[in-house]
């Protein structure tokens, strides 16, 4: 999401200030030696990760390009651009510089600059979720395979296991992978890779491999490492089924990516270009234009802060949900274990537990919603209810199979013998043969039981005769 919205702030900053070839170029034949001196400095900057200093030389040296024609020096710099703003987020202008990288590195022809260019772009349309076109600029990269380095190799054969995961091709996926982190010529490609590994690992339910894979990463402090620790960490928490620690360690992972792309960097980043170009510009309407986009720049801000406190809260009321149904279950299993628990007093736990999950549940978004949980709390609140109902004579006409199975599942904790001839297969129950046991069980008269099943004493009678003739109702009396 916050790349999103500062990708959208950064695209309209580049609406209006207005980022194309024109511009005023020094009128002598130094021209060429001032982009050169402008990328020395950028570089300087960026070895000290300086990248507010080393986007200003660059964009110095960008309005200089269309009087050199040297294609190695607009490719150095219109790749260091993209490379800044696809740091910063801005992902649209990160296209835009790569595309003009492109262009200078095909017109200079040397193989290495086109691969490096096409694995950003293809890193970069990864990271906008538009996998297809990626692949495409992935496979022209690919074509240059036995004509760069491993490093480079690495990249796209990273590139290629990433797309085959996300289409479930999990063996092709698995063998480019592992190409890929013996191809990797430094440890931060090479954690890549292994995370990728991982995550592919997990997908085919290899856990053990998969963690172990995290004691073989790159050792050190440095964040990237570490991120790619956690992602492996935190997908086999989540597919073993543990959830909680699986939350936790996304808290970790989402607080990490934060410190890998810091807002506050971002946004500098995007005023400075601004900044410097509204200095060249010659349009008298600007300062009007900077306005708006400084209007939209806080409305995007406020969105930012407000979709992370949404997140946040959702994340509180989701882990308050999930623990609020594992107490009920523990709750509930202990009071039917207990030989001096009552029916009326399990019923009344259970409303009031159930009311409270579903509070909470009313409070989550649709996809939050963990179905399975709930239902297998609520199928033990419905077996307590249907007991409640048949102990006090109320009206069980209509009850079925989802009664039969929920009753059924209560009994096993209060009165494991019946339960297990409710459940037998030898006897295959039906729903009113189930509940007519129970009532039997307990002392019912066949008055009640016509009753309790809105039918006359004669049909009753029609009803034990069937029963038993499957069981003997002897079995039924403690």
């Amino acid at each position: 999401m916050k790349k999103k919205l500062l990708m959208a702030f950064m695209a309209l900053t580049l609406l209006f200030s207005g980022c194309g070839r024109e511009g005023r170029f020094l009128p002598d034949d130094d021209t060429e030696q001032t982009v050169k001196t402008l990328l020395d400095s950028s570089v300087y900057h960026i070895d000290r990760h300086d990248l507010p200093a080393a986007l200003l030389s660059l964009k110095k040296a960008e309005k200089l390009l269309p009087a050199v024609s040297n294609a190695k020096l607009g490719y150095q710099v219109c790749q260091y651009l993209g490379w800044i703003n696809e740091t910063g987020g801005a992902a649209e202008l990160a296209l835009h510089y790569q595309q003009r990288a492109l262009a200078y590195a095909e017109e200079y022809g040397k193989p290495e600059y086109v691969v490096d260019v096409l694995i950003n772009q293809a890193n970069t349309l990864f990271n906008l979720n538009l996998n297809d076109s990626a692949w495409r600029v992935n496979l022209r990269a690919a074509r240059f395979f036995d004509q760069v380095d491993k490093g480079q190799q690495s990249v796209i054969l990273k590139n290629v296991a990433w797309y085959e995961m996300l289409h479930d091709s999990l063996p092709e996926a698995e063998r480019h992978a592992y190409r890929a982190a013996m191809a990797a010529q430094d440890s931060s490609a090479l954690g890549n890779a292994l995370s990728l590994l991982g995550q592919i690992y997990i997908r085919q339910g290899r856990y053990e491999q998969a963690q172990m894979l995290i004691g073989v990463m790159p050792a050190g402090d440095d964040a990237t490492f570490r991120y790619n620790r956690l992602l492996i960490q935190s997908g086999i928490l989540e597919r073993q089924g543990h959830y909680e620690e699986a939350l936790h360690t996304e808290q970790t992972l989402r607080a990490l990516a934060d410190s890998l792309h810091a807002a506050s960097r971002d946004l500098e980043i995007v005023k400075i270009q601004t900044r410097y170009d509204q200095e060249v510009s010659e349009r008298t309407h600007a300062e009007q234009r900077l306005g708006l986009t400084a209007a939209i720049a806080a409305l995007l801000i406020l969105m930012l802060i407000l979709t992370v406190a949404y997140q946040r809260r959702t994340r509180t009321l989701f882990h308050d949900y999930q623990d609020r149904i594992a107490r009920m279950k523990s709750e509930t299993a202990e009071a039917l274990r207990a030989n001096n628990t009552t029916i009326e007093q399990l019923k009344q736990q259970a409303d009031t537990q159930l009311a409270e999950i579903e509070a909470l549940k009313r409070r989550l978004p649709t996809q939050l919603h963990a179905e399975a949980l709930y239902e297998s709390v609520a199928e033990t609140k419905l077996g307590i209810d249907v007991i409640y109902a048949i102990l006090h004579d109320d009206n069980i006409s209509q009850y079925g199979k989802k009664e039969q199975r929920a009753m059924t599942e209560v009994m096993r904790s209060i009165d494991r013998e019946l339960a297990f001839i409710l459940e037998n297969p030898d006897y295959a129950l039906t729903p009113k043969e189930a509940f007519f046991c129970l009532m039997e069980r307990n002392g019912k008269t066949d008055a009640d039981k016509a009753r309790a099943f809105c039918c006359s004493e004669q049909a009753l009678r029609s009803t034990k005769s069937r029963l038993g003739k499957k069981l003997d109702l002897q079995m039924l009396h403690v």
